[in-house]
Order: structure tokens, then sequence, then C-alpha cells
């Protein structure tokens, strides 16, 4: 024969539901702190500056290699090779220059506010700040022609 077949209303109780708003709510949280970690870590390491300053520093040193003597003041760079030929490395305005033989300019940092080189020894020293407040220091070593 038919049977009847009891309906029952399951459903979510109160209880269950603030308990499933509260585990949504503190994955949300973690997800939100998450991203915000992520970004964090993106703007501290894929710097734009941090890009610049270190392919600045790979042209710097191939400059040093075989370098017959270099004179330093606080704002430039001049080093002199054995075959006669100069370059130049100046600041001006906000932007670090490339200048070989006296010829055209080339831009080899952006967005500078402050350079200063110094040399002792065979150690060239830069210190870089830029625009938007990192500072950056090296210490390259200059490899001369004897």
């Amino acid at each position: 024969m038919y049977q009847r077949r009891k309906l029952s209303n399951k459903g979510f109780t109160l209880i269950e539901a603030l308990f499933q708003l509260i585990v949504y709510s503190l994955f949300a949280q973690l997800v939100i702190l998450f991203i915000l970690f992520i970004r964090q870590e993106n703007n501290s390491i894929l710097t734009n500056e941090l890009v610049q300053w270190e392919t600045f520093l790979r042209d710097l040193q191939q400059f040093l290699i075989q370098v017959d003597e270099i004179e330093v003041d606080k704002q430039s760079i001049v080093i002199k090779y054995s075959t006669s030929t100069e370059i130049k490395i100046n600041k001006s305005s906000d932007v670090i220059w490339f200048q070989m033989d006296n010829k055209g300019y080339i831009p080899l940092l952006i967005g500078v506010r402050y350079a200063h080189f110094s040399a002792v020894n065979d150690y060239l020293t830069i210190e870089v700040e830029f625009i938007n407040g990192i500072v950056k220091e090296r210490t390259l070593f200059v490899q001369y022609d004897k």
C-alpha cells in the first residue's frame, strides 16, 4: 500500500547560521590579509627603483674594468682608459648620465634626488637617494690596467 511520507522541515537554525557567518567572515579576513601581505612583498621586492638600481650597477661595473685612471668628485666620475677613451658619469637634475668621449648623453639612472660618489684605493662607493626616499649604497671594485 501506499505510505505517506512525513515531511521534515530541516534547515538552518539560528545558531548554525551564526556559526557559518563567523566562519565566512574569518575566511574573508584571512584572504584580505593575504592579499595585503602579497601586495607589500611585491612593493618591497619588485620596486622599479630596485630594478633600475641593479641595472645601473651592472652597467657601471662593466665600465670599471681595465681602467687607466679614475677621477671622482661628489657628483661625477671620470674614467680614463689607456685607449684614450674617456667616460663621464654625472648627476644632473634627477638623472645620472653617461657620456663617452664628450659625445651625447645616455641616462643610466632616473628619479635620483641625491647622488654621492667616492673612491678609496681600488673601490668606488656610490650612494643614491631616490625621489621616493629609498636610499641605496654599493661599493664596487675598480680593476686598473697595469
